[in-house]
């Protein structure tokens, strides 16, 4: 059988090879076949051949579910490049990121439209994607791994959002090491609630889903108190999970192994973490690294286990530590981006002599690869880097903690000191004296936080995970507790 060169290819070898087996399912809803899914998206590529064909940009704003997944495969059929909005992109960067890639349509279902107002003002036309369907014939176009298909929204390696332009083999070469990885096959039930528009929904879960012969299970949103339920009505055996996911269930739950999920793909999962889900739910954390512009890099094998590391490097990249930032090397064509779009110069700054610059703290130790958070999250005391990332875990670790982040607040002495930002559980108080004391217990002495501030939340991107630079930027809240000063400043 031939390789399969894009995501449409890949959709329609499974329509070929089991055109009856359920693919996709929207958790509570009736599942779609292989043969649907293929039959829906060839109707929704009949309908845009007028607007888009090889190479033209079409923006998309879909929710989840087995729609926004023909979507993808038809314009995959017809060589458009898909741009992906997520709903919290700001409207001013859309706009800069269609125009850059020159957009010749935008295509979104009625809610997105509804809530977006600026969706209908990228491209000449926009399109409600109900409305799209046809019975003409479809151009023939041949993909290969290096033709562009996607351009995905990131922070990069400067903070600032940008469009990772990534071809065919970007997409499949992260399923099929998602896939090596977590060992897919036909008896699996996948379960993912993130959105269309991140790349771990579309080459962490469906794509290796679709390889393994698996079902993939697509929540709109995550609920806690409902997860265990939703597992054991859908059958889900494996799911995908960044963020906060792991410490909301641990809150909301006691114990419960009344259920068929065995293993969850991600990160972070600390050592901690990687023990109470295995002793309480009897889930197994298969921790990864991963990045828009490469896809994985580091992952956790079902046979192998190593508490608290983010993976074992895999063999398509190359993987070194310099001056503590995690730099990698392709070993092979077509795994990573191309290019920020119409960003060349931030395109260069990426990459230093072949090795791309992930801007993110790290460390290897006897094969495995430990992440320390990004550079920009790094805070300097006393001369000393202190990761966020262990200070937070320390936290999170402390009963009645259900969310900890961790910034550096400029300091009288110069460099910066710590503050740290905690979430009580619901029903829970926080005493900030006993959390600092619970976290010095566990750090070394310059990494013990100043500054304790308990509130409400934290702020959060589509995918749960913890954004601090708006935490950093505020400084301190009227309201932080001061170790130096004793008490409330």
């Amino acid at each position: 059988m031939t390789p399969v060169r894009s995501f449409a290819e890949a959709v329609l070898a499974r329509a070929e090879t089991a055109p009856g087996d359920e693919v996709i399912r929207p958790a509570g809803e009736p599942g779609w076949t292989a043969a649907r899914l293929a039959e829906r998206a060839t109707a929704i590529a009949r309908g845009l051949t007028r607007l888009a064909g090889p190479g033209d940009l079409v923006a998309t704003a879909v929710r989840n579910g087995p729609e926004a997944v023909a979507l993808t495969t038809a314009l995959s059929m017809l060589g458009a490049v898909e741009l992906p909005l997520p709903a919290e992109l700001d409207a001013g960067w859309a706009r800069q990121l269609a125009k850059s890639g020159g957009c010749v349509a935008t295509i979104a279902d009625s809610a997105r439209l509804g809530g977006e107002p600026h969706l209908a003002g990228l491209a000449e036309s926009t399109v409600v994607i109900g409305d799209l369907g046809g019975d003409g014939p479809l151009p023939r176009f041949v993909p290969e791994l290096s033709t562009p298909a996607l351009v995905m929204t990131t922070s990069g390696t400067t903070g600032r959002p940008k469009g990772a332009v990534l071809p065919n083999g970007a997409g499949l070469g992260q399923a099929r090491r998602v896939q090596r990885a977590m060992r897919y096959d036909s008896s699996d039930v996948l379960y993912n609630f993130f959105p269309w528009q991140h790349i771990n929904a579309r080459h962490a879960a469906f794509l290796p889903a679709l390889l393994g012969g698996s079902v993939l299970v697509v929540g709109r949103r995550f609920s806690a108190s409902r997860f265990w339920d939703m597992a054991r009505a859908e059958g889900v055996t494996a799911f995908n999970f960044m963020g906060a996911v792991c410490v909301m269930l641990l809150r909301q739950h006691e114990r419960d192994r009344s259920h068929p999920v065995r293993r969850a793909y991600g990160g972070p999962a600390p050592a901690w973490l990687v023990h109470e889900m295995a002793e309480r739910f009897g889930v197994r954390l298969l921790q990864a690294y991963a990045c828009t512009e490469l896809g994985d890099v580091a992952t956790t094998p079902v046979d192998e286990l190593c508490p608290g590391a983010a993976g074992r490097p895999v063999p398509e990249y190359e993987v070194r530590v310099s001056d503590g930032e995690l730099l990698v090397r392709p070993q092979c064509p077509d795994l990573t981006f191309t290019g920020y779009l119409g960003d060349p110069d931030a395109t260069e700054a990426a990459w230093r002599d072949g090795w791309f610059r992930t801007g993110d703290q790290a460390r290897i130790e006897d094969g495995w690869l430990y992440f320390e958070g990004r550079s920009a999250d790094v805070i300097r005391r006393r001369g000393i880097n202190i990761s966020a990332v262990s200070v937070e875990e320390a936290a999170a670790s402390m009963p009645g903690v259900a969310a900890a982040a961790a910034v550096g607040v400029a300091s009288e002495l110069t460099e910066d000191e710590v503050l740290l930002v905690v979430v009580p559980a619901p029903g829970e108080t926080l005493d900030p004296a006993a959390v600092r004391a619970h976290c010095a217990a566990r750090l070394p002495r310059h990494s013990v936080p100043r500054y304790v501030s308990v509130e409400k939340d934290l702020p959060r991107n589509g995918s749960l995970k913890v954004v601090r630079a708006p935490l950093r930027d505020r400084g301190l809240p009227p309201t932080v507790w001061d170790a130096e000063e004793g008490g409330t400043r």
